[in-house]
């Protein structure tokens, strides 16, 4: 941390004074105003400036940004939100300079709202949050100490009334959101809230952005874009008459984060900074220079290693090539150096492929503008050539012929095409009616491209396509997926992937049954001479061949160890990092198992995903490797196992994050196992070459294919080598396998573990994957040791405002070409583009430029249009903070337990550390000391616990507030976060509140999304419920994921028949499903499959929706190229609309059919009137319309003839 006196700050500024002036600077954001003094972020740093501008001075520059400056009363102060010490937290110091003074400890992320009048801080935190996780609105001494929650549930950006009285705030915010002229169910109001009569009024029903209310005398001054100019501005409403006026009337941009002083507001429009005078309301712009040499302007070095995008692999494997950070680098195996092949900071090139003849390396890059096909020599010697010139649109996938005179690639629109080298001339081989980008591959004679489409039915199939005569032919049909082809090298086989294996796995709760692992490998005989090495054979006397040659390998002997596990157990931690990772980290369990040979396997469980991993353990370096599919991402994760604790780092998407765990389950001591002598790898012989051509007999090609016989599974990437083995991965293993049935058996061998897809070298001889991060190379064979490839040197140097350049070219052009929508909602594109990029001469910051990203996008109107902008280059510490799961106030000059979360009797899976057998700590205990030290109750309660996280720790209780003989030492393990707590707490409190108010007759289930969580979160509570005469669906909040379609299936089982029993009751069908009145809670932050849901619930006639229309977000996401500095954009690529032919749901949501606001002055002490309005209705429908089983009739008399005809 940096101080600055008084004096350093009066002569630093003479000595500017005097100086030669800077040009004036612009980008100044998240200003604040002050009685002399303007606060604002530059830079990712804090300055000061006067309020009629001048000479900035720095005042603070931790890691990281810091935001939120707020000035003291008089001036002389600035509290601001930043990480000195481990957390993001609420710091103040004085405006000359000085040493921060922290003033909050948790670990979550405070918002800072203003340093009111009466000395005190007004923040918000989700410190304490239940059901939403948002954050509550508190007040705390400027000078630190226990905080003061005020009596709304929950809410964002508020402001009090100079006489304390009335706070305005919103319910629901979307400041950051990347979604101009929003007018969804999270578009916030503004209210009123009165803390003395505990009443509330909406001041705001623009069906728009309402923001930013600031108190000045009568009048809330807010933001919105209510004005024909459909931009943010700033607007004033008059607490003495209910009117509503506009003040500014910008047209170009909309005016950004707002801050009020004593007798001004400052803002940011564009890239300046703007004060607009009261109660006049003129407005100036302010004049700012700031001193400095700007050096994070100047060209950087990075180590770009551990930022591979994609890799081949030259011709017979001595080098890779690999594209990294928007360049292409060749890199030796063993000896040599790296090659920056490329070497450019305003382009980006990416897919590199070697030549089969070695000469060129092909990559794609946007020097031109758009992405291009381009070749520079191998050896690095010769200037760079551009082949194509095809304009817009992005490709990827390059793959040369085998005789390196054509490169095939597919792009955006599922189109796969070839280039010929010599001419550049592009030839289109075929394109996938819904846009797929075909997997392909060339023949060996380079006459004939593999390729699959996918049908009208959604299955895909394999074709193969002649190059010299342009014709095309079914390889197979269209009745099970197949796909992902592969030649052999002689011209004998084709290979494809095809789901035809069926075995039904049933669920433990219920009568559903899902199909996976049913991928199979299909060998398919290109010619009908082609010999059969699966037909029967029989062994006749004489033999007058060539007997084979027998193995004189004699029988290993075995000997038996016992060893002890590292790995195996069940492993607790958390993942920490920038978005998507939410600010407390994210909690995951891993369930591992390793076996004799170090392979691992096991489960990955969070809160957004699950799924299941694989990989390996080198008992050597203590390294464990594994990799995880689960439905977000793939996953790859690269630790060290210490005892019972791991530290490492998992990287998804480009992005790398931290990790630890601890062993919360014993390693058990392996079992013992035979050790057999090392074998050695299988000699790689290169076979003789054979270039000639080869024809297909058309003719019963899919009659003539042969199922290996393989173990059904998941398999991808298919690559023979040069002996004629076939290689596969195993995702579900995270391996590389190989099979040679040219015997007639099927014999699958390890060819690398802790691998994924992988490349094969135009030889055959070696195949190159990514290990831990980092490209390897290994013989093609069973049994071959992998080499890490030589990166040591991989630094780029990088010319940020060229890359920054590059990187916002890039937003633009993907969204130009990918986006869903051609016309891109109605918006001028290139005027878009021409608007906002020469805001990025102003930039001094990747945070700048993320801003100015995000402006730009958000023109789209459209939601899940996304930037983020990845890791800034400041590294921020992170300090754990201990929780115990439990509320506290302080009282009698100590800290009280005030709650002990706790969910349901059991949720034994979520439980405090004082909610545990043995430990006797009670709501109404005193917290008096830890480990040891007593508590500073000048500080909030979590000061105390800043670095006791996951680690046992003693704490000091007593009924009283005082330390005497009644005092008790109790030894804990306080978590990380108490999140999941909190959530099964408030799930639970509905649940019993639900019951009482029904006497049990109704049902309560909370969905959280509709990704694997809320599938979770739904069954666990479905089947223990689905008894109830009624049900009501809480899906407030929830947050997405997929489209829940199994949701509403589960739901919506009518009733078929009754099964009569003898001596029990009698069994409905089917078995698993509710047939009672039904109902379904929303509200603005419901969104994506938050919206479906609730559409699908009411279009199935379900019930009834009540509460808040949902945030209106129907476009999809399939995934989008990464950026080259790490930074990524979603681009939605399929937009929902109705069965009548209309657009729908986007942009407004799904509306309730009865409207309840949770209105702060009904949800005092706890209060819910959405629960309380959907209890009622199931009450009421209970009256009208209940679900009422039939009468079991009369057991059939089936005596004399038989079934009577009332039976038949």
């Amino acid at each position: 941390m940096k101080s600055f006196s008084l004096v350093a700050f009066l002569a630093v500024s003479i000595v500017f004074a005097f100086a030669q002036q800077s040009p004036p600077a612009q980008m100044m954001r998240y200003p604040a105003i002050g009685k002399t003094h303007i606060c604002f972020l530059y830079n990712n740093d804090l300055w000061v400036v006067p309020r009629m501008g001048g000479m900035a001075m720095p005042l603070s520059s931790p890691s990281g940004p810091e935001n939120w400056p707020r000035f003291s009363p008089d001036g002389s102060q600035v509290a601001f939100v930043a990480n000195y010490e481990g957390g993001r937290d609420i710091y103040t110091m004085p405006v000359t300079g000085g040493v921060p003074k922290r003033i909050t400890h948790h670990p979550g992320n405070e918002q800072l709202f203003a340093w009111m009048s009466n000395g005190k801080l007004l923040f918000g935190s989700s410190a304490e949050a239940t059901l939403p996780g948002w954050p509550m609105i508190y007040t705390a001494a400027s000078t630190g100490g226990a905080w003061t929650r005020l009596p709304v549930p929950y809410g964002f950006n508020a402001a009090l009334s100079e006489d304390g009285r009335w706070l305005a705030y919103l319910l629901q915010q979307n400041d950051s959101a990347t979604w101009k002229r929003y007018q969804g169910g999270l578009a916030p109001d503004i209210w009123l809230f009165d803390l003395q009569t505990k009443t509330s009024k909406r001041i705001t029903e623009w069906p728009g952005n309402d923001t930013f209310p600031m108190w000045h005398g009568r009048y809330v001054y807010y933001l919105t874009d209510e004005g024909p100019e459909n931009r943010l501005n700033l607007w004033r409403y008059d607490t003495t008459n209910n009117r509503r006026e506009q003040v500014t009337r910008y047209r170009d941009f909309d005016v950004k984060w707002p801050s009020i002083g004593a007798d001004a507001i400052v803002f940011q429009y564009g890239a300046q900074m703007m004060v607009m005078d009261l109660p006049s309301h003129s407005v100036r712009s302010v004049p700012v220079t700031i001193p400095g040499d700007k050096a994070q302007l100047l060209p950087r070095q990075y180590n770009v290693a551990n930022s591979v995008a994609s890799f081949g692999i030259s011709p017979t494997g001595k080098r890779a090539v690999i594209e990294a950070r928007g360049d292409v680098w060749s890199a030796p195996t063993k000896e040599g150096s790296v090659r920056n092949l490329t070497e450019s900071s305003g382009y980006a090139e990416r897919s590199p492929a070697w030549s089969p003849d070695g000469k060129w390396v092909a990559y794609l890059s946007d020097r031109s503008g758009d992405y291009e096909i381009w070749l520079t020599p191998g050896d690095g010697k010769g200037e760079s050539k551009q082949v194509t010139k095809m304009g817009p649109g992005f490709r990827r996938n390059l793959q040369w012929s085998p005789d390196s005179k054509m490169i095939g690639f597919t792009d955006q629109k599922g189109i796969l095409s070839y280039a010929v080298v010599e001419t550049g001339e592009v030839k289109q081989v075929d394109k996938d009616i819904w846009s797929n980008p075909p997997d392909y591959a060339w023949s060996h004679d380079s006459k004939y491209i593999a390729y699959d489409l996918t049908s009208l039915n959604r299955r895909a199939y394999v074709m193969v396509y002649d190059v010299e005569t342009g014709t095309k032919h079914q390889v197979c049909s269209d009745m099970f997926s197949s796909g992902n082809p592969t030649f052999d090298r002689k011209g004998e086989w084709l290979f494809y992937i095809s789901r035809q294996a069926f075995s039904a796995t049933y669920d433990d709760f219920g009568t559903n049954w899902i199909y996976n692992n049913s991928e199979v490998i299909i060998a398919v005989p290109l010619r009908k001479d082609v010999k059969n090495p699966f037909l029967p054979k029989s062994d006749e006397e004489p033999v007058k061949e060539e007997k084979k040659a027998q193995s004189n390998a004699r029988s290993a002997p075995i000997a038996f160890v016992a060893t002890l596990d590292d790995v195996t157990g069940e492993w607790k931690g958390k993942v920490t990092g920038p978005s998507p990772i939410p600010p407390d980290g994210l909690d995951f369990t891993m369930k591992l198992t390793m076996d004799a040979s170090n392979k691992v396997t096991g489960t990955l469980e969070t809160v957004l995903a699950s799924g299941a991993v694989a990989g390996s353990y080198n008992p050597g370096s203590k390294q464990l490797t594994l990799t995880a599919d689960v439905q977000v991402a793939q996953l790859e994760m690269v630790a060290t196992i210490a005892g019972s604790k791991m530290t490492g780092t998992v990287s998804a998407m480009g992005l790398s994050f931290a990790m630890s765990a601890e062993r919360t389950g014993g390693a058990p001591t392996a079992a013992a196992q035979p050790v057999q002598p090392e074998k050695k790898p299988e000699e790689t012989k290169p076979e003789e070459k054979k270039p000639a051509k080869f024809s297909i007999d058309w003719d019963g090609i899919e009659d003539r294919s042969i199922r290996l016989g393989l173990a059904a599974g998941r398999v991808g990437r298919l690559a023979v080598n040069n002996r004629g083995h076939l290689l596969f991965t195993r995702p579900n293993e995270n391996a590389i396998k190989l099979v040679d049935f040219s015997d007639g058996k099927t014999e699958e061998k390890s060819v690398a573990t802790g691998a994924g897809n992988f490349d094969i070298s135009a030889d055959g001889t070696k195949i190159i994957f990514m290990r831990g991060g980092t490209p390897a190379i290994q013989d093609a064979s069973a049994g071959a040791n992998a080499e890490n490839v030589i990166t040591a040197g991989m630094t780029a140097i990088v010319e940020v405002r060229e890359e920054w350049q590059q990187v916002f070219n890039d937003v633009w052009r993907l969204l130009r070409d990918i986006f869903y929508d051609p016309g891109m909602h109605g918006v001028d594109w290139p005027g878009v583009r021409r608007q906002y990029e020469p805001l990025l001469q102003y930039c001094n910051s990747r945070e700048d430029v993320g801003f100015v990203i995000a402006e730009m996008i958000s023109e789209l109107n459209a939601g899940h249009v996304y930037y983020n902008p990845g890791a800034t280059g400041e590294p921020q510490t992170t300090v754990s903070v201990g929780s115990l799961g439990a509320d506290y106030e302080l009282h009698d000059g100590a800290y009280r337990i005030t709650q002990i979360y706790k969910g349901a009797a059991w949720d034994s899976d979520e439980r405090s550390p004082i909610d545990q057998l043995g430990v006797s700590i009670k709501v109404g205990d005193y917290i008096l000391a830890v480990n040891g030290k007593p508590i500073d109750t000048s500080k909030d309660i979590w000061a105390a616990f800043i670095g006791t996280a996951n680690r046992p720790t003693t704490i000091t209780v007593s009924s009283k507030p005082t330390k005497d003989a009644d005092a008790k030492d109790v030894l804990v393990r306080p978590m990380g976060g108490d999140g999941g707590q909190r959530y099964r707490w408030a799930i639970e409190r509905n649940r019993k509140y639900v019951e009482e108010k029904t006497g049990g007759r109704v049902g309560y289930i909370y969905v959280p999304d509709t990704g694997i969580n809320g599938q979770t979160n739904l069954v666990r509570q479905f089947y223990g419920q689905m008894h109830k005469d009624a049900l009501i669906i809480d899906e407030r909040w929830n947050g997405g994921g997929q489209i829940p379609t199994r949701f509403i299936e589960l739901l919506n089982r009518p009733v078929t028949n009754y099964w009569a029993r003898r001596d029990g009751v009698d069994w409905p069908w089917p078995p698993d499903a509710h047939f009672g009145p039904k109902c379904m809670l929303i509200n603005g932050p419901s969104g994506s499959g938050g919206d479906a849901f609730p559409y699908y619930f009411k279009q199935a006639g379900l019930g009834k929706l009540i509460g808040t229309r949902t945030w209106g977000g129907l476009i999809g996401l399939t995934g989008t190229p990464g950026l080259i500095d790490g930074s990524s954009l979603s681009v939605p690529t399929f937009g929902f609309y109705e069965t009548d032919g209309t657009w729908g749901i986007e942009g407004h949501g799904v509306d309730p059919d009865i409207l309840v606001w949770d209105d702060p002055a009904k949800m005092q002490n706890g209060g819910d009137p959405q629960l309380d309005a959907a209890i009622q209705h199931m009450l009421d429908e209970l009256r009208r319309n209940p679900y009422k089983a039939p009468a079991k009739p009369a057991y059939p008399d089936r005596s004399g003839r038989g079934i009577p005809n009332r039976d038949k």
